[in-house]
C-alpha cells in the first residue's frame, strides 16, 4: 500500500514562502530596517495561520 498527500503543492508553497521570508528577515535585520521587520512579522503571522489551518488530504493507492 502506498500513500501520498493529494495537496502536497500547498506544502511546497508554504515552504517557499517561509524560505523567502527568512531571506527578507535577514535583509531587514542587516539593514536595521524596523518597517520591513514589521511587514515581515505580519507575513509570518499569515504563514503561521496557513500552517495551522493546513489539513493533509491523503490519497491511498492499494497495490497487489
Amino acid at each position: 500500500m502506498k500513500y501520498e498527500y493529494e495537496n502536497k503543492n500547498e506544502l511546497r508553497e508554504i515552504s517557499t514562502e517561509i524560505a523567502i521570508l527568512v531571506m527578507k528577515f535577514n535583509v531587514a535585520f542587516s539593514n536595521n530596517d524596523s518597517k520591513m521587520q514589521e511587514e515581515d512579522l505580519h507575513d509570518l503571522k499569515n504563514i503561521e495561520k496557513r500552517v495551522g489551518d493546513f489539513k493533509p488530504i491523503i490519497k491511498i493507492n492499494v497495490e497487489d
